[in-house]
C-alpha cells in the first residue's frame, strides 16, 4: 500500500490501521489461492471470495520496472539488471568472461558523473539513501548464502529470513519514497513496519545460529549487518517523527 492523495490526511494511527488491514488482504488472497489457483476457474473463484472491490488484473503500469519506485513491492515486476545493482557476480551479456573492461568502466563512470547525484524529488531518490542501499546490499549476500550454503534443513528458515528483509526492503523504500516527506505519518508507518520485519529476520537468524553452530561465523557476519542496518533504521525513524504534521 502507497501513499496517495485519499491519504494525505491520515495520521500514524490511521496508517498503521490501514497496512495492517492491507496484510489481513494479502493473506486471505494467498490462502485463497493455495486453494483454488489449481481449479478450472481458479481466478474467478478467488475474485468472488475476495469480494467485489478485488480487481483480478495487471497493476496500471507501462511495466518500466526499472523506473518504477514501487519496483520493490511488486509481484508483477521484471527481474532483469537492475534487480542486480551492486552484485558483484553480476555478468555483462556482452562480457561473458566476467572480466572487467577498462574502457566501459570509464565509459560507466563519465555517464554517471553527467548524471549527478539523485536529489531529493526525484522517484528513485530511495535507492541513494545509505539504510536502503545496506539493506539491498544484505539482500544480495544472504540470497548468495541460501543459494550455495544453506544445508537442506535450514532451507525453510532461509526462505523466511529472505522474506523479511525483502519486506523490510519495499517498507523503507515507502518510508524514504522521494525524499520530501511530504507525508510524515506515512513515513513513520512504513519506517516501523520495516524495522519491524528487521528484527524478526534477526530473531530466525539467531534461532539458526544456534541450531547451526558451525554456521555461525557466516550467520553471524549478516547479523552485524542487520544490527546495523536497525541502528539506522531507528534514526530514519526519529527523523521521520521530527518533521511537521501536514496542514489540515
Amino acid at each position: 500500500m502507497q501513499p496517495n492523495d485519499e491519504s494525505n490526511s491520515w495520521d500514524e494511527f490511521q496508517w498503521e490501521q490501514a497496512l495492517r488491514e492491507s496484510d489481513e488482504y494479502a493473506v486471505r488472497y494467498i490462502q485463497l489461492m493455495k486453494r483454488f489457483c489449481d481449479l478450472p476457474g481458479g481466478g474467478e473463484l478467488i475474485a468472488r471470495h475476495m469480494g467485489p472491490d478485488y480487481q483480478d488484473k495487471l497493476p496500471d503500469c507501462d511495466f518500466n520496472c526499472e523506473e518504477c519506485p514501487s519496483r520493490w513491492d511488486c509481484e508483477f515486476a521484471v527481474v532483469n539488471d537492475w534487480s542486480l545493482g551492486g552484485y558483484e557476480g553480476a555478468v555483462d551479456e556482452d562480457d561473458e568472461d566476467g572480466q572487467d573492461d577498462e574502457d566501459d568502466a570509464e565509459g560507466d563512470e563519465d555517464s554517471e558523473l553527467a548524471e549527478g547525484p539523485i536529489l531529493p524529488g526525484d522517484p528513485l531518490f530511495y535507492e541513494s539513501h545509505p539504510v536502503f542501499a545496506a539493506l539491498r546490499q544484505t539482500a544480495m549476500g544472504w540470497c548468495n548464502i541460501y543459494a550455495a550454503i544453506l544445508p537442506a534443513e535450514m532451507r525453510i528458515a532461509g526462505l523466511k529470513v529472505l522474506y523479511h528483509i525483502g519486506r523490510a526492503l519495499a517498507n523503507l523504500a515507502y518510508s524514504i519514497g522521494d525524499g520530501l516527506y511530504d507525508q510524515p505519518p506515512a513515513s513513520i508507518a512504513f519506517a516501523k513496519r520495516s524495522a519491524a520485519h528487521v528484527n524478526k529476520a534477526l530473531g530466525l537468524m539467531a534461532q539458526m545460529i544456534q541450531d547451526t553452530p558451525r554456521l555461525e561465523p557466516l550467520l553471524d557476519t549478516i547479523r552485524v549487518h542487520l544490527l546495523k542496518i536497525r541502528e539506522g533504521q531507528i534514526e530514519h525513524l526519529s527523523q521521520c517523527r521530527a518533521r511537521p504534521e501536514p496542514e489540515a
